[in-house]
């Protein structure tokens, strides 16, 4: 993960979240995807040409709590580093839930099921943040090396 480079975003800085670069490698999808909803976001982020949310990943494995989709767009895309804001499960901005019920879900449950090369079915646990999270404007050309 030497490889990540900081990425200053006024609005990121502002409300108290570091953006960086990180190696699309280094990011581990946790949740399956809507490939349709994949498909109209590679499209809409080709036609801005620029990359507007960061991918929010646990920040020592790098799994995504949100932006399942975004890392799928990117990986179509040929991307090789996507802007993410790291975070760890136990910062209090951070929520998890079960997507259908709104219980609280077991962030162990997490950790286990990725160490296990598996995947959470589509929709099943829902991240919040509090404050909310910032939108970015980076080049897609930035991403690319």
């Amino acid at each position: 993960m030497e490889n990540r480079q900081p990425c200053f975003a006024e609005a990121a800085t502002q409300q108290g979240y570091d953006i960086v670069l990180r190696p699309l490698d280094d990011v581990r999808q946790s949740e399956q995807v809507d490939p349709g909803n994949v498909q109209r976001l590679r499209e809409s982020i080709l036609h801005t040409g620029q990359w507007l949310e960061p991918i929010i990943v646990e920040r020592s494995k790098g799994i995504v709590m949100d932006g399942n989709h975004r890392l799928n767009a990117a990986l179509q895309l040929g991307l090789k580093r996507v802007p993410c804001i790291e975070l760890d499960y136990a910062d209090p901005r951070v929520r998890v839930r079960h997507w259908q019920t709104g219980q609280a879900f077991e962030v162990t449950r997490i950790f286990t099921t990725i160490a296990r090369g598996e995947i959470f079915p589509y929709k099943t646990t829902r991240h919040a943040f509090d404050p909310a999270l910032p939108v970015v404007a980076i080049p897609l050309d930035n991403l690319y090396g």
